[in-house]
C-alpha cells in the first residue's frame, strides 16, 4: 500500500515537472517571438512616423535632405531583411512575406516626398544656372556689340583724321608750291628791274659819253 501511494506521488511530480517544463517552454518560445516581433513593431513605428522636413535652400540642405531619405531606405532595408526571417519562423510564410514586403514599399514611400523636394531643388538650380548663364551670354553679345561699334568708331574716325591730316600736307605742299612759285616770280620781276635799271643806267651813261664826245669834237673844231 505505501509503495503504491508512493508511486502515485512519484507520477504526480512527473506530471506536474511535465507541465512546469512545457509552461517554460511556452514562455521561452514566447519570449523568442516577442524579440523577433520586436522589428516588425519598429517597421510600423516607421511607417506610422510623419517626416518633417523644410524646403531646401541651398545645395547643402538639399544634400542633407537627400541624405535623409538615403538613410530612409537604408533602414526599409534593414527592417525588411528582419522582417523575412521572421518570416520563416512562421507558418503562414509567403502571407508574411507579402505583409513585409507591403510594409517595405509603405516605408520607401515616406522617402519621396524629400527626394521630391531635392529633385525640386535641383531644377530650380539648374535652371537658374541655365538662366544666369544666358543673362551672362546676353550681356557678353552686348558687351561685344559695344565693343564692335566703338571699334568701327574709332576706324572711321582715324580714318577721318589721317584723310585730313593727308589733305592738309597736300594743301600744305601745294600752298609751299605756291609760296615757292610766288617767289621765283617776286625774285624774277625784281631781277628783269634791276636788270631793266641797270639797262637805264647804263644807256643814260652811255649817252651822256656820246653827249661829251660829241661836245668835245664840236669845240675842238671851233678852235681849229
Amino acid at each position: 500500500m505505501a509503495e503504491m501511494e508512493g508511486l502515485a506521488q512519484r507520477q504526480e511530480l512527473s506530471q506536474q515537472g511535465r507541465w512546469r517544463l512545457r509552461a517554460l517552454a511556452l514562455g521561452a518560445c514566447a519570449l523568442c517571438l516577442g524579440g523577433l516581433a520586436l522589428p516588425t513593431v519598429s517597421v510600423a513605428a516607421a511607417e506610422a512616423a510623419k517626416i518633417d522636413f523644410a524646403l531646401p535652400q541651398t545645395v547643402e540642405e538639399s544634400e542633407a535632405l537627400k541624405a535623409r531619405a538615403d538613410a530612409l531606405h537604408a533602414e526599409a532595408d534593414r527592417l525588411n531583411a528582419i522582417a523575412q526571417q521572421q518570416c520563416y519562423q512562421k507558418f503562414l510564410v509567403n502571407a508574411c512575406l507579402d505583409d513585409a514586403k507591403k510594409a517595405y514599399n509603405r516605408l520607401n514611400l515616406q522617402a519621396r516626398p524629400l527626394e521630391q523636394a531635392v529633385r525640386d531643388f535641383e531644377r530650380a538650380q539648374r535652371q537658374a544656372d541655365a538662366d544666369a548663364k544666358e543673362t551672362k551670354r546676353a550681356a557678353d553679345a552686348l558687351s561685344r556689340e559695344k565693343e564692335q561699334r566703338e571699334q568701327a568708331e574709332r576706324y572711321r574716325a582715324d580714318e577721318a583724321r589721317r584723310a585730313a591730316e593727308r589733305e592738309q600736307k597736300i594743301a600744305a605742299k601745294a600752298a609751299q608750291a605756291e609760296a615757292g612759285q610766288r617767289k621765283t616770280a617776286a625774285e624774277e620781276a625784281d631781277r628783269r628791274e634791276r636788270d631793266a635799271d641797270r639797262a637805264k643806267r647804263k644807256a643814260e651813261r652811255d649817252a651822256k659819253k656820246a653827249g661829251n664826245a660829241a661836245d668835245g669834237k664840236s669845240g675842238r673844231q671851233g678852235v681849229q
